[in-house]
Parts: structure tokens; C-alpha cells; sequence
């Protein structure tokens, strides 16, 4: 596969350039327009956009087993007592709290549907809010949710002192410090080594299903139990963490970047550079919705097949721990 250089184009420009706007078509939105790429884009003002109304996930209950009731036996005249029937418990990812369905806030970067994790949220039975941060939407008060999803969007390490995140960093860190379960993903991922003072640069452009390799930390660690040593997640990124934070343990890497997974010490906060929330239905879209990849030489066709071949539900693993860390406060 052809290497690309990351150093000649904004995240947003390489982003549409490599197919995400047409994405929006085979993920359920669309853009008006595709601008031509070229080495010295810049980006576009995210504070432009008019704000809209947040998408609120309606529930759905998790598929979590009931016990049937036990029958009591009733005393009879006969001398034989009816046996009492044992409940047979079917096993379950993730276990419904008690108190009621999550509310899970996910913070938006991007237009891109693919970007947006809300059909993850209605499979746990999550009560989800979604904010759109690039369209100006201001971000709440996050102490108020079970758990917070710092998703992607389309800002490079130059923009991250832009006025648009100034009130979203307060709020992240203001949650940080009560504990609140925190993922940060592809860029809110960078955002939260950024912002506890780690340092995210430029790197080496990855595409598509790759490799992830979990060291000994991460073996042990929640958000990636069951993961194995290895696992195939999908990958759309040329920035990378280059520096933790004070602090940050590393929990997983592939061969062009090192950090992959980290976690902030032993607070309920992750990193993933990977796309947790993609299938192989919605790798797909991308990829062929993308007219970047075959012009430089990527085989569309294998990167697809990959992704059917290798993914093994990361999506249900990952989401699946990571809610039942909220859940258990």
C-alpha cells in the first residue's frame, strides 16, 4: 500500500478528500459538496455551521435475561410435593443497572455519520444525548451523565487551541476530576493527551482494518477484557499521540503508532485512536465511498474482505465493558 504524507493537508480536507463526505450518503446524511483537494488546504471554519436539535437515542431495552419466577410448592393431600422448577440463566454481555438505563452524552466532531455511535447506545439500551460541537452546540454539564463519549470530527493537532473547544475542555476536565467515565475516541482521544499535557502530532496515515496488539497493561485492564492479545479495529487517522500525558499508562499500539489505547492512571479514562463503533458494513461505506484509496494504490477489495473476515463484535466488547464500568459507578 502507498504511504501518504500527512503533513501537506488539514484533517478536514484530507478527511473529505479520502471519502468521508461521500460517506454520508451510505451512512444515512449527506454534504452538499466536495471541495477539490489540494497540498495546501485549509480548513473550514467549524463555527459556521447553524445548530441543530440533539439526537436523543430512544432506548431500547438491553436483552438482558429475567429469572422466570420459582414456584412455590403447595401443600396438597397427595404425599409426593411438586418439585420446584430452576430458573435457567442465559448469559449476558453487559448487565442492566438496576437503577434504570444509562444516560450516556457523546460529544460529535464531525458531519460525518459514521462518526456518531448511536446505534451502539440503543443496542446496550443506553439513553443517549448527542451533541454536535462543530455545529456550536454547547456542551452541558457533564457530571450529570453516567458516562461521556468523546468522539471524533475533523480538527488537527494546530486547531486544538481554537475557541470551539475552550468551554468543551472545561467540561471534560471538570468531569475528569468527578470521576466520570470518560472514552475519548480518534480525536477525542488526542484531545484528552493534549489537554492533560501529552503532546499529538502528525504522523503516519492508517486506513482501513489493522492489527491492534494489547500489552501486558492492557491484558489486565476492563475496557479491553475479552479483546485478547490482538484484534482487528478500523483505523481512518494521520495524527497521532506522541507523548502521554503524566500519568498515562499504554495499554495498546500497532506498528505505525504507538498508542493505540491508554488509559489515565487508575481513573475511569480512556483513549482509543481506533473507530470502536465500525462494523464491517460501516467500513465498507467508507472505504468504497472513498476515491482517495484506489488512486493511491490501496486494494478496496481486500480492505474490504478484511474487515468481514477478521471482526470479531469489538464494538459489543468494547461498549459492553465500557458501559458496565458506568454502570458500577
Amino acid at each position: 500500500m502507498s504511504k501518504v504524507d500527512g503533513s501537506k493537508m488539514t484533517r478536514r480536507a484530507f478527511l473529505r478528500l479520502a471519502g468521508l463526505s461521500t460517506l454520508l450518503t451510505a451512512c444515512g446524511a449527506a454534504l452538499t459538496s466536495e471541495p477539490t483537494p489540494t497540498s495546501t488546504a485549509t480548513p473550514a471554519s467549524a463555527d459556521t455551521a447553524t445548530p441543530t436539535s440533539t439526537d436523543t437515542a430512544t432506548p431500547i431495552p438491553t436483552a438482558t435475561s429475567t429469572p422466570t419466577a420459582t414456584a412455590t410448592s403447595t401443600p396438597t393431600n397427595t404425599t409426593t410435593p411438586t418439585d420446584t422448577p430452576t430458573p435457567t440463566p442465559t448469559n449476558t454481555a453487559t448487565p442492566t443497572p438496576t437503577r434504570g438505563p444509562l444516560r450516556v452524552i457523546s460529544l460529535i466532531h464531525g458531519p460525518a455519520r459514521a462518526l456518531v455511535v448511536d446505534h451502539v447506545l440503543q443496542r446496550f439500551g443506553v439513553q443517549g444525548t448527542t451533541i454536535r460541537v462543530d455545529r456550536g452546540e454547547a456542551v452541558p454539564d457533564l457530571r450529570s451523565y453516567a458516562a461521556v463519549i468523546f468522539a471524533g470530527g475533523e480538527y488537527r493537532p494546530e486547531e486544538f487551541e481554537e475557541p470551539i473547544f475552550q468551554a468543551e475542555r472545561e467540561r471534560i476536565l471538570a468531569a475528569l476530576e468527578a470521576n466520570v467515565p470518560i472514552l475519548g475516541i480518534c480525536l477525542g482521544n488526542q484531545l484528552l493527551a493534549y489537554w492533560l499535557g501529552g503532546e499529538v502530532k502528525r504522523g503516519h496515515w492508517e486506513f482501513g482494518w489493522l492489527p491492534i496488539t494489547v500489552n501486558e497493561a492492557g491484558r489486565a485492564d476492563p475496557l479491553l477484557a475479552g479483546l485478547g492479545e490482538t484484534f482487528y479495529a478500523f483505523l481512518w487517522h494521520g495524527d497521532q499521540i506522541t507523548r502521554l500525558p503524566e500519568g498515562a499508562v499504554l495499554l495498546a499500539s500497532t506498528e505505525l503508532c504507538p498508542v493505540q489505547v491508554f488509559r489515565l492512571g487508575d481513573r475511569p479514562v480512556w483513549g482509543v485512536q481506533f473507530n470502536p463503533q465500525y462494523d464491517p458494513v460501516i467500513a465498507e461505506g467508507v472505504i468504497r465511498g472513498s476515491e482517495y484509496l484506489p488512486k493511491a494504490g490501496y486494494d478496496i477489495e481486500e480492505m474490504v474482505a478484511t474487515g468481514y473476515r477478521e471482526y470479531d463484535d469489538l464494538a459489543g466488547k468494547l461498549f459492553g465493558n465500557f458501559f458496565q464500568i458506568a454502570a458500577l459507578g
